[in-house]
């Protein structure tokens, strides 16, 4: 039987509450230039931009403040390649490092309308909830000033836990946490490398978050919204109850 239900944060439990064009007008300030409009679109998308330079280890950059602010200053870096293209690279490196400190700001994150009745529901269950997710140290702020925290039995950081995902060690870090087994216990998170393999590897009941509708089908439950996910944990009830 399911005893527990462990949540990725970013993209599953928040998102970030700038629009883009916010974001362009902060990062033209900080490096003191006009960004034209046919270079304000969405930045790439940050997993297949390291997985394709790092292999798997790409979001395992997430390890330590230090290596999370690396990470997303190298990607911001690489997202203003053609909108700040006669900077030096320093400057351009300076500017993603400020926008990195701007989203460590609770003001900048949101949770999903969703996401309070769904722990809430989980919760009225009798389930622990954890969070686990690539991370650093000011993901428990961002979770506590949105009311997150109060649904939570533990909240796992991969740069304060020093692993993170798809490694197992962040994984069996938080069963300990939670005092489940592995077989016990849901993951639910929006990437298929770093929560549904990487969950699945160290023995947790994988579920993906496609709140967009744009995922390939894959080989696990996808949900759409996180009120739909105790609909996947009755489902495995049933399946373990069925067996002989």
């Amino acid at each position: 039987m399911i005893r527990a239900i462990f949540y990725d944060a970013g993209h599953t439990l928040v998102r970030p509450r700038p629009e883009i064009a916010e974001v362009w007008d902060f990062l033209s300030h900080q490096l003191g230039i006009a960004i034209a409009d046919e270079h304000r679109g969405p930045f790439p998308d940050v997993a297949a931009f390291f997985y394709s330079r790092l292999g798997e280890d790409g979001l395992g950059s997430y390890s330590s403040d230090a290596r999370a602010r690396t990470f997303w200053t190298q990607y911001y870096a690489h997202s203003l390649r053609d909108a700040a293209r006669d900077l030096p690279r320093e400057e351009i490196e300076s500017a993603g490092g400020a926008l990195y400190d701007w989203y460590a700001d609770p003001a900048q994150w949101q949770p999903f309308p969703d996401v309070i009745e769904a722990l809430e529901n989980a919760r009225a269950r009798g389930l622990i909830q954890g969070v686990v997710s690539d991370w650093g140290s000011d993901l428990l702020p961002i979770l506590h000033a949105h009311e997150i925290t109060r649904l939570m039995d533990f909240v796992v950081a991969s740069a304060v836990m020093g692993s993170s995902k798809p490694h197992r060690d962040i994984f069996l870090h938080a069963l300990g946490r939670a005092g489940v087994r592995a077989e016990e216990t849901v993951y639910v998170g929006d990437s298929y490398l770093a929560d549904v393999l990487g969950s699945r590897a160290a023995g947790l009941h994988p579920v993906l978050i496609d709140r967009d509708r744009t995922a390939p089908k894959v080989d696990a439950p996808v949900i759409h919204a996180l009120t739909d996910l105790l609909t996947v944990v009755e489902a495995l009830d049933q399946s373990v109850a069925a067996e002989p």
